[in-house]
């Protein structure tokens, strides 16, 4: 019985609610909102994407829209600039893994600490949801971004090959353990 009740009261606690309160937040004395992102942002979404990717959409609407109607415990914040998109993190909890299925900052909003806040963001919602570590894939060749995730406590774990079809190039999977903190 104690088994079952158990179970019934995590898969509870792991229901995914909207409870994200949304804020503004100074980065280098420029306010921006912060605040969960919806199916009617789709648009600005693939807009910083398509920017950051040059061009390409890694993920399409109906991928992203897939995420966000997920019965899996999520969530996709949205950085925003009066009211342009900037930057934008996903998160997806299995288990005891929260996954960053998507992290995105445009090149003129880089390293303002928008990126780490948002990183401390999904940590913390991963972290109510009891997982263990977080984990995500990066290009090799994106060196910039690996450094950021080194300094906010990811190691690397191994390299994927040709995880990036299109490309043919590989991908790094790194994670954070949460238990250290």
């Amino acid at each position: 019985m104690w088994k079952k009740s158990k179970s019934l009261f995590h898969s509870l606690l792991l229901r995914n609610h909207r409870s994200y309160q949304a804020k503004t937040k100074t980065f280098q004395d420029r306010a921006f909102l912060i605040r969960e992102i919806f199916a009617t942002d789709m648009k600005s979404l693939l807009d910083v994407e398509r920017v950051v990717y040059d061009g390409d959409l890694p993920w399409t609407r109906s991928t992203f829209l897939y995420e966000l109607y997920s019965k899996k415990p999520h969530l996709y914040l949205g950085v925003f600039d009066e009211r342009k998109m900037v930057a934008f993190i996903g998160l997806r909890v299995d288990q005891k893994d929260g996954h960053v299925t998507n992290f995105a900052v445009l090149p003129n909003y880089q390293n303002l600490g928008l990126g780490t806040f948002l990183l401390n963001e999904v940590q913390h919602f991963a972290q109510t949801k009891f997982c263990e570590q977080l984990s995500l894939e990066v290009r090799v060749s994106n060196l910039d971004a690996q450094r950021l995730y080194r300094r906010f406590g990811f190691v690397s774990q191994k390299i994927l090959e040709n995880y990036y079809d299109k490309y043919q190039e590989d991908a790094l999977e790194m994670v954070k353990n949460l238990n250290d903190h």
